[in-house]
């Protein structure tokens, strides 16, 4: 029996069909591969973040204070599961990340405030000076001074606008600055006129009605004040509540020029707040101590009219001595007032956001 073999025609017919599949099969199984390379990187990154909050929640747990800390990728000390890539990732005080890291193809980066990582082929750039970049960028400040993304201090009176909630923004000026937190204090005053204790909150505090006086008592502190400062700033929901303690401060230059030293009220706590009132230690750098002038934007949008709706001046949470505490006036110095005197005074907020929020 005579075999059939294939002939030329019939040969080069399924080399053509065989090159045909491959040139619609081969690009389709690459774009899977790299897919697929894509994607275990990601998981990469996102297992390098989950290995950096455990390692900050240990920390915590331990008792340890954390800064910001860097680490040069891979690291033994995090837990990480599967491949730990090449980089870096930092954490900061408050256990948000940051990573920059990179492979033969891929550069994958995060910063604090990112909600999601970034991932490209520009593996040249993925270094931890971008990382730095991002990690200043806060999205409720803005203002024409770079200062405010972290990288050099900003100087007070520098003007910040800040987003307080998702309705609401309002002017600031910087009154320090310590490169990682700005203390900011609103241009204007906040609500009505008020009192900075009324003797209806001193007895509230547990004072005599006797001892308050015709003129009041602050010996319990601005809690008038503080009251209404803090009920209007309660729904400042872009801004991180925190606790502090309210003391009746002394600084040592206004003592030194004849400033009196008594304490009039003791430690007072205050719990879950947006905002505080201005102390005298807050400008002691900045007021002039021998005439007790301030700054232009200290006092901007304060009257000179006893008739004008617009305050005259706002109060300080500094006492004075008895019966009266500290205010900032139109005329752009700092003076006393009766406490029980709130018909030309305000309240004037003052915050703190961390340039990495």
């Amino acid at each position: 029996m005579s075999k059939k073999a294939f002939t030329l025609i019939e040969l080069l017919g399924v080399i053509i069909i065989l090159g045909i599949i491959g040139v619609i099969t081969v690009p389709i199984v690459l774009n899977i591969i790299e897919r697929v390379n894509k994607e275990s990187f990601k998981d990469s990154a996102y297992n390098l973040i989950k290995a950096g909050t455990l390692y900050y929640n240990e920390q915590d747990m331990l008792g340890n204070s954390l800064e910001e800390q860097e680490f040069i990728l891979p690291n033994k000390e995090l837990k990480v599961k599967g491949t730990i890539p090449k980089g870096y990732m930092l954490i900061n005080e408050e256990g948000d990340i940051g990573i920059a890291i990179y492979n033969n193809k891929y550069c994958i980066k995060k910063g604090y405030t990112d909600s999601d990582i970034e991932i490209d082929e520009n593996i040249k750039n993925c270094k931890l000076n971008e990382i730095q970049k991002l990690k200043y960028k806060n999205k409720i400040m803005k203002s024409n001074d770079e200062c405010i993304m972290g990288e050099s201090i900003c100087s007070n009176g520098t003007k910040i606008n800040v987003q307080v909630n998702d309705k609401e923004d309002y002017n600031f000026y910087v009154i320090k600055d310590d490169g990682k937190e700005v203390t900011l204090i609103m241009n204007k005053n906040l609500g009505n006129r008020v009192a900075w204790i009324s003797k209806e909150d001193y007895i509230a505090a547990g004072g005599i009605e006797s001892d308050y006086g015709s003129n009041g008592n602050n010996n319990k502190g601005p809690l008038t004040a503080l009251k209404q400062l803090e009920n209007l700033t309660k729904n400042w929901t872009n801004l991180k509540s925190y606790d502090y303690i309210l003391e009746d401060d002394r600084p040592s230059k206004w003592i030194e020029l004849g400033g009196p030293s008594e304490i009039m009220y003791q430690r007072v706590k205050r719990m879950n707040i947006k905002a505080r009132l201005l102390m005298l230690t807050d400008i002691e750098n900045i007021v002039d101590w021998e005439t007790l002038k301030i700054p232009t934007y200290l006092y901007e949008n304060l009257s000179q009219d006893n008739i004008s709706d617009i305050h005259q001046s706002y109060w300080l949470s500094t006492a004075y001595y008895f019966g009266h505490s500290l205010i900032v006036s139109s005329k752009g110095n700092v003076f006393d007032n009766y406490v029980h005197y709130g018909a030309s005074v305000g309240v004037r907020p003052v915050i703190k956001i961390s340039k990495t929020i």
